[in-house]
């Protein structure tokens, strides 16, 4: 297996936000901010010295638990410190943005690294679709047409147009070509069926967040079936999970960490006015209104609703063994780690990494 270090950069004093979305500006005080996203690019260069195999950056907006509105801007920052490691944009939310740019980025990036980029793409959370007001019911259309646009403005050799249901080009010219050809390496996010079948039918690799390891292996049975009708065999590395982790020195101490979570209340338990949200779902998907999974940048980690907030915690040996079983019943190959967990600082978050490099990425390895 290989490990992924997901770079949130949050802002160190976002133990102090409350359990909502968005999270104010008032909030954010420039000092703290530009000491922040030092203090991120360090942990990147950290994990890549302690044998991570990538970095990751995903796009999330309003919140300072996930300070990456635009993605491409930190990893370019992160790429000229950290020389070897993957740059994995996992990624871009698609329907949100102009393909075209994102096009643009991806190869730069790719330039820039001297082909090292990762893409992936996805539609994101339904909070998300707020932020440049959006139409839900056009999110999984704008994704799965976005995706086609991306990839032909990567190959094209000559100028083209377009005109699609969502999007309409008179004249698309990427430039730069990106290093890796014919495109970077491509990981479709999802847990819906058009989206995995997708990703299977054009051959990307396959990721998935957040959800236990029963979800994850009946998405990834489907998703190797799909694969094999396409006529080709996906590798362990075609399959990313993304997870929150907390690790300590036994499993006791990330026990008594969890514990001591419970004597701190965050502010308002909300995180969107409901009917927003259930306008929001029903739009999505037309189903019944759930509240969770629904809000990035979230003081639990990535999304509301993990339970029991964290998909790895334990020692070495005991989150070894949780990865393990990821990759035996759903054939996990990459792991993405979300370590920035509430209450938890920088110099905590560089323990954690150290401990990890040192005492689960050799098990791991193995796998």
């Amino acid at each position: 297996m290989k490990a992924s270090y997901f770079a949130a950069m949050g802002y160190s004093e976002r133990h102090s936000f409350p359990q909502t979305w968005p999270i104010p500006p008032a909030y954010n005080d420039p000092e703290t901010s530009v000491q922040s996203y030092q203090d991120g690019i360090e942990e990147c260069e950290f994990a890549e010295e302690m044998g991570f195999d990538w970095l990751s950056f995903s796009e999330h907006h309003y919140s300072g638990r996930v300070s990456t509105g635009t993605p491409s801007v930190i990893a370019a920052a992160v790429a000229e410190r950290c020389k070897r490691v993957k740059i994995a944009m996992l990624g871009h939310l698609l329907p949100l943005n102009n393909p075209v740019r994102i096009a643009e980025e991806l190869a730069m990036l790719d330039n820039l690294t001297n082909g090292r980029v990762i893409t992936g793409f996805l539609r994101g959370t339904p909070n998300e679709d707020q932020v440049y007001s959006m139409n839900p019911a056009e999110g999984r259309g704008r994704l799965l047409e976005g995706m086609d646009l991306v990839l032909k403005a990567l190959t094209e050799p000559q100028p083209f147009s377009w005109e699609g249901r969502y999007f309409q080009f008179r004249t698309v010219a990427v430039w730069p070509r990106p290093v890796q050809q014919p495109y970077p390496p491509v990981i479709v996010a999802t847990r819906s069926d058009d989206t995995i079948r997708y990703a299977a039918e054009h051959r990307m690799s396959l990721g998935v967040s957040f959800v236990p390891v029963d979800q994850m292996a009946a998405i990834t049975k489907k998703y190797r079936g799909w694969c094999e009708e396409a006529g080709w065999s996906p590798t362990p590395d075609n399959i990313i999970y993304r997870g929150s982790i907390h690790l300590a020195e036994t499993d006791k101490a990330a026990d008594d960490w969890f514990e001591s979570l419970k004597q701190f209340k965050l502010g308002p338990t909300i995180p969107l006015r409901r009917t927003v949200a259930e306008a929001i779902q029903s739009a999505r998907t037309g189903g019944e209104f759930d509240l969770r999974n629904l809000v990035a940048g979230s003081p639990e980690g990535d999304v509301v609703g993990n339970a029991p907030g964290l998909n790895f915690m334990g020692g070495p040996d005991t989150v070894a063994k949780q990865m393990k079983e990821f990759h035996d019943r759903a054939g996990v190959g990459v792991v993405d780690l979300l370590f920035q967990q509430p209450r938890m600082d920088h110099r905590g978050v560089m323990k954690e990494i150290e401990l990890f490099g040192k005492g689960v990425l050799p098990q791991i390895k193995e796998y």
